[in-house]
């Protein structure tokens, strides 16, 4: 660790200057001191002593340290040189958390002396850019004005009655009361300083206790009875047993009663018990979104074990893997998905169970109900999510928790018996926990699309105004899709929603209003929290948007949950400061299934003030709190970048492409050009294609940020790299670069494709994907194709097609192939 000040101009200019939290975005030009708040601070002397300047200003160095996060920054010191008190010069300082302010005390003495004697710095007059905050020894001499330019200055005077702060900022980037609560902040610390200047800066306090009570405590105040207190399936049956006859599902076959379900549940349950399985066991579900899929959950959960989603459409090898990482005492399937399960079931593999084949001994069995002897502490599912090594991981996840999520849902918005959802969630993103169990909890309906077009908003728009569906569920990008479908096509409005649950990524802030102008009354709740924590763990209800909100806020815990926002030395962090976010609570995961290693890293104990031996979750998401106490999402911790030595919130960048009017969507991120440099890139996608020009966006940028956040280019999309679950895939924005070349690309002329199947493919490839070549063995995957541009693509070549079929066939050669094999079948006449 190294406390100093630079010796020169030249370590000056290198050094990062400050960058706080701000209260509004940072604009370009120079920062205006224009606005003074003053504190008091008592107490802060006392059997201490007076401090001297060093200590005041070493203070100031550890709070500017804690706040920004930056262990390397500049400050400038304003009025210290006798002979030109109106010169500012620059120092920079590095800090770490184990040092302790001893350290800084020496580093700010050496500063200020070689401030006074005009050496060891950059002297001179400043601008935001290379200096927005500074710090003024003492009291600031009335004859002589301070630096005009600049975020922050602070003036710290102590004498034997106390110590006086005074802080000038930008009205521009920060509220009254924020500075007020940032000096309050240098009061507690000069005190815990002062008291043990030997103790680590990290391990010294900067909120009183009151604070930290009521950020650890009264911001989680979430103690709640849930509605409902069993198991998943005893809570299903208690439906069955108030109204048997009415209707759990609808499909496009046809509709089946509460009772109907129940009773092909207790039929498949009393088949798995009798091939062993029973409280702790798992059964995987190679099935999709169906009455199948319903029946098998529900079965599996009666038979006392835990399901494990896998979805059809998956790789062969990629099934295998997810098998592999757990031990399954089953699987069900039907024949016509079970192809990819031929790795996993070879040699040894468990019972596999196929519902057509098995029909007739399964249909035979008994359909009263069934003892599961599971309890709210059991398992009852476990859902993979990917891994950052590469390898998916194996969630495994309480009743308890659960319900719990599923109740504070339904009594959030009062769903009850004649309310309906659309079911769009894959069965392996755990949002479709919700549309299975959550709705028929309530004792609603869930309504399924149909298979051939279970990706096409035109169908959704249909299923919505056909079932008076009243509940959407699903990423925001689905609710987009509907809402993009029904103001271009003309289509009858979603008029029957009445509440719309959308998680797992970010929120347009323009969705809320649009949707509502199709569903007036609509409730719009904005979930978050991670697959980890049951589903969900904070909500925010979007009443009025703000037209200033860079984003949709994050919101509060949940019934029976917490969150935390800490420091990397896990302590709770001021309002408006960045730190890991960590839930906590009931619906915490038992952790990963037979990774204890891993489980051990992200699942935690912890301890501090207040708070004793809780047991937490670190999900590697960015946030900070407003001062009410709700969480705005900044990111997550690896989007957080810097480039030239400045930290850059790639959110910000975001926010000021998507202010562009001709912009519908947009994502800023880093790569490293040519040379090995890292630079910033914003993507966008356009109301327009041909209305904008990147040039222009380019402009766009340059006149609201500052020149450090300008991204070097900005590359104009036809849509965002998505995974299967509507998540924003942006480690597949690396590849899309200006530099980046797909690889295998071929140079080829128009007139290779000769029959009308590769033409067809071809033309609908260039118009989604933005492309203007593609050869007979281009991989779709391989010039910026995603499941949801495949999605999109399927309504251009062939609705019978499914996203399977890309996955598999992703060549032009592959698919035209898939498209011959389909090719005696009718049309699918469905709406």
């Amino acid at each position: 660790m190294t406390t100093h000040p630079s010796p020169g101009r030249q370590s000056a200019e290198r050094a990062a200057p400050l960058v706080l939290p701000t209260d509004r975005p940072r604009r370009p030009g120079a920062g205006h001191l224009s606005e003074r708040v003053t504190v008091r601070l008592s107490g802060s002397t006392g059997h201490h002593g007076v401090p001297d300047e060093a200590a005041l200003f070493a203070v100031a160095l550890v709070l500017l340290h804690r706040l920004s996060q930056q262990e390397s920054f500049t400050v400038g010191i304003a009025g210290a040189d006798p002979r030109r008190l109106q010169a500012t010069t620059v120092s920079s300082f590095t800090l770490s958390g184990g040092s302790s302010l001893t350290d800084v005390v020496q580093a700010a003495r050496t500063a200020l002396a070689d401030a006074r004697s005009g050496e060891g710095g950059d002297t001179g007059h400043t601008d935001d850019t290379s200096v927005p905050v500074l710090f003024h020894p003492g009291r600031p001499a009335p004859a002589f004005p301070l630096p005009s330019s600049g975020e922050l200055l602070l003036a710290v005077e102590a004498s034997p009655t106390g110590t006086e702060v005074e802080a000038h900022y930008d009205p521009r980037l920060h509220e009254a009361e924020t500075v007020r609560r940032l000096l309050g902040h240098y009061g507690v610390l000069l005190e815990a300083g002062l008291t043990e200047p030997e103790r680590p800066i990290s391990e010294l306090s900067i909120l009183t206790a009151e604070e930290e009570r009521r950020i650890l405590v009264d911001w989680n105040r979430t103690a709640a009875e849930p509605p409902y207190r069993g198991c998943l399936h005893e809570e299903f049956q208690a439906r069955v047993e108030t109204a048997p006859e009415s209707t759990a599902l609808i499909t496009e076959d046809g509709e089946l009663s509460f009772g109907q379900v129940d009773a092909k549940a207790n039929r498949l349950a009393r088949h798995l018990r009798g091939l062993g399985i029973g409280p702790g066991s798992l059964v995987g579900l190679c099935l999709e979104q169906s009455a199948d899929l319903l029946v098998a959950v529900l079965a599996v959960l009666k038979a006392g074990g835990a399901y494990v989603p896998l979805d059809p459409g998956y790789p062969e090898q990629r099934l295998a893997t997810m098998l592999r990482g757990v031990t399954c005492g089953a699987l069900v399937s039907r024949s016509d998905l079970a192809d990819n399960l031929r790795t996993a079931t070879a040699d040894s593999g468990p019972p596999l169970v196929l519902l057509d084949r098995d029909a007739p001994v399964v249909d035979a069995l008994p359909d009263g109900a069934v003892n599961s002897g599971a309890g709210a502490d059991s398992l009852c599912y476990v859902i993979y999510t990917s891994g950052s090594t590469g390898v998916p991981k194996p969630i495994a996840l309480r009743h308890r928790g659960v319900v719990n999520n599923l109740a504070d849902l339904n009594s959030h918005l009062g769903i009850g018996p004649g309310d309906k959802v659309l079911g769009l969630s894959s069965p392996s993103f755990d949002m479709s926990v919700y549309e299975m169990l959550g709705i028929t909890l309530a004792g609603g309906t869930l309504v399924l699309p149909s298979r051939a077009r279970a990706k096409d908003p035109a169908h959704w728009a249909h299923l919505v105004s056909l079932h008076g569906v009243t509940v959407w569920n699903s990423a925001p990008v689905l609710l987009e899709m509907l809402v993009d479908h029904v103001e271009r096509n003309g289509a009858k409005p979603p008029s029957t929603l009445r509440a719309a649950m959308l998680g797992g990524d970010w929120i347009p802030v323009d969705l809320p209003d649009r949707t509502r102008k199709l569903a007036p009354g609509l409730r719009f709740l904005a979930l978050g929290g991670a697959t980890e924590a049951s589903i969900h763990s904070i909500l925010f209800e979007v009443t009025e948007v703000d037209p200033d909100w860079p984003s949709i806020p994050y919101g509060r815990p949940m019934a029976n949950q917490r969150a935390y926002v800490l420091d990397r030395h896990r302590r709770p962090v001021p309002p408006g400061v960045a730190g890991d976010l960590y839930l906590a609570g009931v619906g915490l995961a038992v952790g990963y299934v037979d990774q204890p290693e891993r489980t051990a890293e992200r699942f935690t104990e912890w301890s501090h003030g207040p708070v004793a031996k809780e047991r937490v979750y670190r999900t590697g998401d960015l946030a900070r709190y407003r001062p009410d106490g709700v969480i705005e999402l900044l990111g997550r911790s690896d989007f957080q970048v810097k480039i030239r030595g400045l930290r850059i919130e790639l959110g910000e960048v975001e926010a000021a492409l998507k202010g562009h009017p001709a912009v519908a969507d947009a994502v800023a991120g880093p790569y490293t050009d040519r040379t090995g440099d890292l630079r910033l890139v914003g993507y966008v996608t356009v109301l327009d294609r041909h209305g904008v020009d990147p040039d222009e966006l380019h402009r766009h940028l340059a006149s609201v940020l500052p020149g450090y956040m300008v991204p070097t280019s900005v590359m104009v999309l036809d849509a965002m790299p998505l995974s299967a679950n509507g998540k924003l895939d942006r480690r597949a924005l690396q590849d899309r670069h200006p530099e980046a070349q797909p690889p295998g690309r071929e140079t080829l002329d128009d007139t290779w494709a000769t029959d009308l199947p590769e033409q067809r493919i071809v033309d609908v490839w260039r118009q989604v994907l933005g492309v203007e070549r593609v050869g007979p063995r281009t991989d779709f995957f391989t010039i910026g194709g995603d499941s949801l541009k495949a999605m999109r693509c399927i309504a251009g070549i062939d609705p019978r097609l499914t996203l399977g079929d890309i996955l598999r066939n992703p060549t032009v050669e592959g698919l035209s192939a898939r498209l011959r094999e389909i090719a005696d079948d009718g049309p699918d006449g469905t709406p």
